[in-house]
Order: C-alpha cells, then structure tokens, then sequence
C-alpha cells in the first residue's frame, strides 16, 4: 500500500493492481488469524451432523474413516484440523463435567488469578464453544484453551534445527510443555509474519528506501528475505534495505542493482 500511495513512476493501472493486493491480503487477515480454530470448528460439526443421521454402517464406517483421514496427528508436523479439533472438544468435555459439578485437577488455567471459579460451572459445554468461536483467534485460544492436560495428551514437542540435523528442544513434560505452547502461540495467525514499517524514504536524491523490521526474538530467514525485497526493488524501482538483527548482531539487508547483500551496523 505503501509503494502504490508514494512511488511517482507507477502508471494508474499498476497503482490499481498494488491496492487489489492490498484490499485481498485484508480480506484473508482474519482467516489466518483463525485458521486452527475454523479448521477444528469444521471437523467438529462435521462429526456432529453425521453422528447424527444413523447412517446405515456402511455409509457411517465410510464417513469415519475420511473424518479421521482429515483430523489425525501428522508425523513430525501440526496439524490444525487436530489439533483444532481436540481443543474444541475438551472446551465442550471440561465445561459440560463442570455444569454437572466434577472439577478435576487440570482445569486449573479455568480460574482467575484469586483462585475463584470462572465460567466453569455456569455454561454448558455448547454454550461455551460457541462464545469462545464468537471472541477468540488462534493465539487466545491457545493461551486460554490449550491446557496442560491436553498438551501434554497430544504428546505434543518443539523442535529445531542443529548442524545438518533437526533435534526435539522441548516436549511436554513437567516445564516443558509451558514452552511448547509459548512457542505455537508464537507461531500461529499473523504472528507468523514478520511486521516491518517504512521508517525513511529519501524522495530527493536516489529514491532508498528504507524499513526496520521489529525484531521479537526470531530472525528473519535470508533466502525469504532476499526474495522479499527482490520484489519490493521491483514495485519500487529503487535500492531497498532493511534493519534487522541477526544472531545478535544489528544488520543491514539491501537491495539495489547490484542484488542482495549483507552489512553488519555498530
């Protein structure tokens, strides 16, 4: 949006096509930002309608075998009908044993921070899975939702990669699990996304621009980054850098002519 308000060599036609991209990237903002929840939601009421239309047992082994086809675990991956899935219907199990007066140990994170109850008790498990649709995206919902208890009965780990290899860094064990979750959270909806803001434009003399990137621990990938701003020299038609940290260490990436390139800043 940026390149299509303030380049003054775009034609009106290519400044068009800049603000579709913009207004469709918008559009799909909150489908990322509740992509575990809408895929679990999905598997959910599919589960529901069918259980609910005595198929003949042909139909209905047929029908189970696709649902569990879409909503199993994935081999060393995530996968969000699952894990979606499974938080839903721990939401409905937790709330609906709470309406009926059985308060196990794992419902814990369900109390504020003065130890009284909070809507435990008071909604049926429905009543609850629906508000939480209503309110929430992926990361509350992990936060708010993804228990202890069914982290730690998902199996669910962290890993990452160690010279050549990839290692397992945390799994949901007795601290573990706190990382694991702080992780996914970490990692889920636009969070996945590096923010980067234009912070310097230089109209006067050769058209630089320039962009910091707010760093939050997790360094940008060079190859995504190199290919990133090879467009953006393209719409913008002029050097592009970005300030950034890698391993520690304040970096500038830039773009010109000249291709990518790399210099660390005091």
């Amino acid at each position: 949006l940026f390149i299509a308000d303030f380049n003054p060599f775009l034609k009106d036609w290519e400044r068009i096509l800049l603000r579709i991209v913009h207004e469709e990237a918008q559009y799909f903002i909150p489908q990322i930002e509740t992509k575990i929840m809408n895929e679990g939601w999905a598997s959910f009421w599919h589960r529901e309608i069918l259980n609910s239309l005595n198929l003949p047992q042909d139909l209905h082994l047929e029908f189970l075998v696709r649902h569990n086809q879409v909503a199993r675990p994935i081999h060393g991956g995530l996968n969000p009908y699952h894990l979606g899935l499974k938080t839903w219907d721990d939401i409905r199990h937790r709330y609906d044993e709470a309406k009926i007066g059985k308060i196990c140990d794992d419902h814990s994170e369900d109390y504020d921070r003065n130890g009284a109850p909070g809507d435990l008790g008071k909604l049926s498990g429905l009543e609850k899975v629906f508000e939480v649709r209503l309110v929430e995206r992926d990361s509350s919902f992990i936060r708010r939702f993804l228990t202890e208890h069914l982290i730690r009965e998902l199996d669910l780990f962290e890993y990452k990669p160690k010279d050549k290899d990839l290692v397992i860094s945390n799994v949901a064990d007795s601290g573990g699990w706190k990382e694991v979750k702080e992780t996914l959270m970490n990692n889920v909806g636009m969070k996945s996304v590096p923010v980067i803001k234009v912070t310097e434009c230089d109209m006067a003399a050769n058209r630089s621009l320039r962009i910091l990137h707010d760093h939050d621990g997790r360094d940008l990938h060079l190859e995504y980054a190199e290919k990133t701003m090879g467009y953006l020299y393209g719409l913008w038609g002029a050097p592009v850098s970005i300030e950034t940290e890698l391993g520690g260490n304040k970096t500038l990436l830039n773009f010109d002519d000249k291709g990518f390139s790399t210099k660390l800043l005091k």
